[in-house]
């Protein structure tokens, strides 16, 4: 029997023992906490009609031996699911930092477009405004493709989706047919996983190596952007101001952005709601796949008006003092969004945020340098501690502040807030960092309900005042 054959008659597939039902084919992973191989024999005692290995076992059921068990996953995914990449057209992003706004601007660019779209990321899994599950950057390999038949099913005839370099390495979205592949930018992230740039870039390269897609969209002005657009074949579109879809002017404020483009000898003027210098690449990148689709530009203009993405530079206050709300949580991403900031402001640019626990250590004090070159005043506090001791992180963020006078320490997330708050002045800028659109925080292994957008306006209140001390 082959694999497709194998894949027709069962009922369904998982990774996970626990969900194993009569008739089910179970896959036996091996992750870095734990291996399914040593849940072989519970897989076969809830019904599994055959597990699927990368080594020879003993089992009461078919053994199917394969030289990649995630690989299989994803492929026998795909097949039970109906291949529904090969009737969609797939937009993938994949980047350190931008892929939420990016995919949101295609999104609404592609709507604008008269095209029903499915949506993948972070934040949300969407078609229109239907939530179909809660965010996850990138899922597990059979929430992928179930995913995708869902938004299939539902009418749709475009999913843009955001694409994680771990799902990348651990090929969750396999064997997914895309229709452009996009990448944004590479700055440090993600080492606790790979360990080192090399294994991060690599990861990141995959999907414009190792799967099918009708174009690649690269960031010129990226260094790993450079080194891909060498290193990938196909058909490939350069953007940012070295690209061929050249970012000519670029200007912001409170009241959103305005690119001037340039494109085989033809100038582009787009306005967008979206504020913030490092928009301009957001921006360029999806308009860039709409030119190359030949969306009109008076349909990119319409889409470009209002777009709306939690916790990207949201402004969540705005009265004496300006508060916003970001989920920058690397030292680029704080560069960026406290260098926007630092323009807008016309007074004293107040910046809280904190690091994730057991998680990437070496970026913690990058992030405190970051803050410090842009901030007159550093509240550090925590982020997602998870495991580790919120102190120690915070110790390891100071460790990148030379200047120790301009920062206060406060653990206590929702206290540093309101101290944030209490202490900005007329024309400050208070940007809160790190947790952007979450509505958790996790604490030992709990999550615990926490929104730093609500938290603000819990402290503003309806009347916009704050208690001063």
């Amino acid at each position: 029997m082959n694999f497709r054959e194998l894949i027709r008659r069962v009922k369904g597939i998982t990774a996970n023992s626990k969900e194993v039902k009569e008739g089910y084919i179970f896959f036996a992973i091996k992750g870095k906490k734990a291996d399914g191989h040593e849940f072989i024999r519970e897989a076969e005692e809830k019904g599994a009609y055959a597990v699927v290995v990368e080594r020879p076992v003993s089992s009461k059921v078919p053994v199917i031996v394969v030289e990649n068990t995630r690989k299989a996953l994803g492929k026998a995914a795909h097949l039970f699911f109906g291949n529904p990449s090969e009737k969609l057209k797939v937009i993938g992003v994949t980047g350190t930092n931008g892929k939420t706004t990016t995919t949101h601007i295609i999104e609404n660019i592609l709507n604008a477009s008269g095209e029903k779209t499915g949506l993948i990321g972070t934040i949300y899994y969407r078609i229109g405004k239907e939530i179909l599950g809660e965010g996850y950057t990138t899922p597990d390999a059979v929430t992928w493709h179930k995913t995708l038949k869902e938004i299939l099913q539902k009418g749709a005839n475009h999913v843009v989706a955001e694409v994680s370099s771990h799902a990348l390495d651990q090929y969750r979205i396999y064997p997914t047919r895309f229709e452009a592949v996009i990448f944004t930018n590479l700055t440090q992230d993600h080492l606790d996983y790979h360990k080192t740039m090399e294994d991060y870039y690599r990861a990141k390269k995959k999907l414009f190596t190792e799967y099918i897609s009708d174009i690649k969209i690269i960031n010129a002005d990226d260094h790993y952007g450079e080194r891909l657009i060498r290193e990938v074949e196909g058909e490939i579109l350069t953007y940012g101001r070295k690209g061929e879809v050249k970012i000519e002017d670029f200007e912001t404020s409170f009241k959103g952005s305005r690119i001037k483009l340039r494109f085989k000898n033809r100038e582009y003027m787009f306005e967008s709601n979206l504020i913030g210098e490092f928009q301009a690449y957001n921006l360029c990148g999806a308009i860039a796949y709409a030119l190359w689709k030949g969306v009109s530009p008076s349909k990119i203009q319409e889409a470009l008006r209002s777009i709306s993405v939690k916790g990207r530079f949201e402004v969540v206050y705005s009265d004496s003092f300006t508060v916003i709300v970001d989920y920058a949580h690397t030292p680029d991403a704080i560069e960026n969004v406290l260098k926007t900031a630092r323009k807008l402001t016309k007074g004293k640019l107040i910046t809280l945020f904190g690091a994730g626990g057991n998680r990437d250590r070496d970026k913690r004090p990058l992030m405190g340098k970051a803050a410090e070159r842009w901030s007159d005043l550093i509240i550090l506090t925590s982020d997602n501690p998870r495991y580790e001791d919120p102190e120690e992180i915070i110790n390891d963020i100071l460790k990148g502040v030379s200047r120790k006078d301009i920062v206060i320490v406060q653990p206590d997330r929702e206290k540093a807030i309101e101290l944030a708050l209490k202490t900005a002045s007329d024309g400050d800028l208070v940007a809160i960092l790190g947790k952007g659109h979450e509505t958790y925080q996790e604490i030992k292994g709990v999550k615990y309900p926490f929104s730093d957008v609500e938290v603000v306006k819990k402290f503003v209140g309806g009347d916009g005042c704050i208690g001063k001390e």
